[in-house]
């Protein structure tokens, strides 16, 4: 029992769920599409270049879709982002592996 207890907090320990907005929200542009870019992290290591142009070329609308499994998120259109009303970065990561993303809000 104290064995598991152990390697439940060892294997924990380096979880992590962190957003970084880089700038102010401009509150005269709308957030009607979400663009990212990411790079995956893989037991603690990660290589790459996360892109705001790339970002900005995928913007993408969502909406939902009524399932019989409940609620389901679906995309509605996609447009490159032209004028931006928040950029963040996204830190995900557990057990060893997960991401780095930039996000960015917007309008065609």
């Amino acid at each position: 029992m104290i064995g598991a207890i152990i390697l439940l907090v060892l294997l924990t320990g380096g979880c992590i769920s962190i957003d970084t907005e880089l700038q102010v929200p401009d509150q005269t542009v709308k957030p009607t599409l979400t663009g990212e870019d990411c790079v995956s992290i893989v037991l603690g290591i990660g290589v790459g270049t996360v892109r705001m142009s790339e970002a900005m070329k995928h913007g993408k609308q969502y909406g939902e879709q009524e399932t019989p499994y409940g609620p389901e998120r679906i995309t509605t259109a996609e447009a490159p982002i032209r004028r931006i009303h928040s950029v963040m970065l996204r830190d995900d990561a557990g057990f060893g592996f997960g991401s780095r993303c930039i996000q960015i809000k917007g309008e065609p």
